[in-house]
Formats: C-alpha cells, structure tokens, sequence
C-alpha cells in the first residue's frame, strides 16, 4: 500500500513540474530567471533533488535498493506523512504564486510578494516541500547515495534561499524586512 501511495505521489510531482513548464512555454512566459548562485551550483541543486526523486520513484515501482542500514518498523509511515506534507505545501505554494513561479531571479517587474496563505507560514514553502518530500526519500531508502543528494541538495537551495532574500531586500525594501521579521525562513510556528 505504501509504495502504490508513494509512487501515486511522485507521479503526481512529475506532472505538476511538467504542467508548469508547459504552461510557461504555451504562454511564452520565462520560468528561469538568474540564478542566485554560481550556475553550476543551481544546477547540481536541480540534479541532486533529481537524484532523491528517482530513489522515490524506485521505492514505489517497490525495487528494492539497500540502504546503509535498514529503516526501523515505522519509518515508511514517517516517511510518508513527510511525503505527503510536503507535496500539499509544494502544490500550495506552486498554485498560490501561479505565473510568479519562476527558477531563479526574476528580472520582471510584473512579479509580486506572496506574504499570505503558506508564505505566512515559510518564506520558502516551495522550498520546504521540497525538502520534506526529499527528506522521505532518505528515510524510505537510505542508501549513501541518496542522503548524500538530499544533504547537497539542501544545503545548496539554502544558500539559495539566502541570496533570493537579499535580492527581496533590495526589490521590496522595507515590506520584505517585515514580513521577514513575523515569517521564518523555513516554519513559523504561532
């Protein structure tokens, strides 16, 4: 049941990425903008949260790939309420900012703040999904490989993160400052 519910899931990740790159290339809207940090960098985070999908995929086609050690009873349980969280917060969050989804810096001024729904939970729930969703793909499979694309993969988007705030800084001034004041980077808890 787990690995039908988890291959259910990346497919369902898969679609929404392949929805949204259709949608920008049928509206001749750019999805990528400048990249925050050094292009090979943004790219290896692309291809390293590629890696822990593909470890997700294998887990619900149930091939069995061995782990350095062998996950204890309910860790495909945990593994999949972080599974699913985080694919509800990357829907969330992909819906809510709509056309202002874009890969990098936008260099538009027609994209806007998102300060409301899940972005008054995480600055970066796009982000977060993400990191939830790779996160159980460590703890369904942990083999080496795949801790070690989520670790990359992490530490690189937030370093991301971190710059794409700056950039905010300087597009929104002070309403960012605020909003960065009340919001956490990652979860705000009230």
């Amino acid at each position: 049941m787990i690995n039908t519910i988890v291959l259910i899931v990346v497919l369902l990740i898969f679609t929404m990425v392949i929805v949204v790159i259709s949608r920008s290339i049928v509206k001749r809207q750019s999805i990528i903008g400048r990249p925050p940090v050094p292009v090979f960098y943004f790219i290896l985070a692309k291809i390293l949260v590629i890696v822990n999908l593909v470890f997700l995929l294998l887990k619900g086609l149930r091939i069995n790939v061995h782990g350095v050690f062998e996950p204890v009873r309910y860790t495909d349980w945990i593994a999949l309420v972080f599974l699913v969280t985080g694919t509800i917060i990357l829907f969330l969050s992909a819906i809510q900012l709509n056309y202002d989804l874009i890969f990098g810096l936008s260099s538009s001024d027609k994209h806007k703040l998102h300060t409301k729904g899940v972005f008054s939970v995480s600055r970066h729930p796009f982000y977060l999904g993400f990191i939830f969703i790779l996160l159980s793909s460590c703890l369904f499979t942990p083999h080496f490989v795949n801790i070690a694309a989520f670790l990359g993969a992490w530490f690189i988007h937030h370093i991301i993160m971190i710059k794409e705030e700056q950039f905010l800084i300087s597009h929104y001034g002070e309403e960012y400052r605020k909003y960065a004041e009340k919001v956490k980077r990652y979860i705000t808890f009230y």
